[in-house]
């Protein structure tokens, strides 16, 4: 053998783990990126810190928001608890995304909790937080709290009211934080309705761009969709353009954990999944990233086309 081989083949086994360690090293590097890209919320405010504001009835409105707007939900009670001296249900307000402790807002909320009752006698109410208690002013309670961000937080508000005032009480509450931009002026709210029989509201699905009041869809790089059904179970179906959009996989993950999808077609932009209101599956909140921007309309109405959602409520 050539001495002089010796060098170049040395020189060649190196020059080959190199490649490899490079290829590996772009390999990781890659699998590093995308695994980041599913895990990122498209909630973020101009300074790209994620800032998540959710709750387990209330849904995210755009400030301006009249009040006959808000999605109305039932509290179902039975018969029996309507002879109760007095009822109670909780309201859970969240500094990340419902049922994603992941997304969790990079900064502090600090907001006003507003709990309205309507169409009661008026006596018998309480709202309590923490240690806390308020009973209402002329039927209205208010209370300011702040969620601490970069950890996951919540608050809970325990509303009491007469178990008689059952399918005749109204509740309406709304979660303002002082610096609305800071949620991309949204805000939280709903209408809630405690009764004794899930068909006491009409029933209504709805799927919104949370995203909407600020720009057009071009300026943003992926989108939050908000899916919502009023009260009781439903059978619902969320189709995409799937050459335009991809929706976030981790979301898709957590429906099959919970075992609530009843097929999908990912390829095509189909997932059909079960939603009860009951369980806390009643609302979502999505990621849509962007696969061609070219494709990507200037206007909100062209873009409410390419995500649809609808819900049908089941019997109970």
């Amino acid at each position: 053998m050539n001495l002089s081989e010796k060098p170049n083949k040395k020189r060649t086994a190196v020059m080959g783990i190199c490649l490899v360690g490079v290829l590996l090293l772009v390999i990781a590097t890659y699998a590093a990126y995308t695994r980041q890209a599913y895990q990122r919320g498209t909630a973020r405010n101009r300074d790209t810190e994620i800032v998540s504001f959710t709750s387990n009835y209330l849904q995210l409105y755009t400030t301006g928001t009249s009040g006959n707007a808000y999605v109305a939900k039932n509290i179902v009670y039975g018969t029996d608890e309507k002879k109760k001296e007095s009822v109670s249900f909780k309201i859970h307000v969240y500094n990340y995304a419902n049922g994603n402790t992941s997304l969790v807002s990079q900064k502090d909320i600090t907001y006003t909790m507003k709990i309205e009752f309507k169409n009661g006698a008026g006596n018998g109410y309480k709202v309590e937080s923490d240690t806390t208690s308020i009973t209402p002013d002329n039927n209205v309670c208010e209370i300011k709290k702040t969620l601490i961000g970069r950890t996951a937080n919540e608050d809970v508000f325990t509303v009491t009211f007469p178990g008689n005032e059952i399918d005749t009480l109204q509740i309406t509450a709304i979660a303002i934080p002082d610096k609305v931009a800071l949620t991309n002026n949204q805000f939280l709210a709903a209408t809630l309705v405690p009764c004794t029989t899930a068909s006491k509201v009409t029933f209504r699905a709805e799927g919104i761009f949370l995203d909407k009041s600020e720009g057009t869809p071009m300026q943003y790089d992926g989108f939050n969709y908000g899916i919502s059904i009023s009260s009781g179970a439903a059978d619902a179906v969320l189709t995409w353009n799937p050459a335009v959009l991809e929706i976030d996989k981790f979301f898709v993950k957590k429906l099959e954990t919970q075992k609530l999808i009843t097929s999908k077609d990912l390829a095509k932009g189909e997932l059909k999944f079960k939603m009860d209101q009951s369980n806390g599956t009643g609302d979502f909140l999505i990621s849509f990233y962007i696969k061609d921007k070219s494709k990507i309309p200037d206007n909100w109405s062209d873009m409410e086309k390419m995500i649809q959602f609808t819900a049908t409520q089941k019997a109970q």
